[in-house]
């Protein structure tokens, strides 16, 4: 078998769980780092619920 894709993946050994306003506050900041011009990447250790996320939609 040969494998479609392979990579390294990093991954923070302890996790921060946010409360609904953190987490709000939080992607808003990701997205404003996402939108520029010198940013190519984006990383965190949050750790934000499936049901604030589905709040925040």
């Amino acid at each position: 078998m040969n494998p479609d894709n392979a990579e390294v993946t990093f991954s923070a050994s302890t996790m921060a769980e946010l409360d609904p306003e953190s987490a709000e506050t939080l992607m808003k900041m990701i997205d404003h780092l996402e939108d520029l011009d010198d940013v190519q990447d984006v990383y965190t250790n949050a750790d934000i619920s499936e049901e604030i996320m589905a709040s925040m939609e």
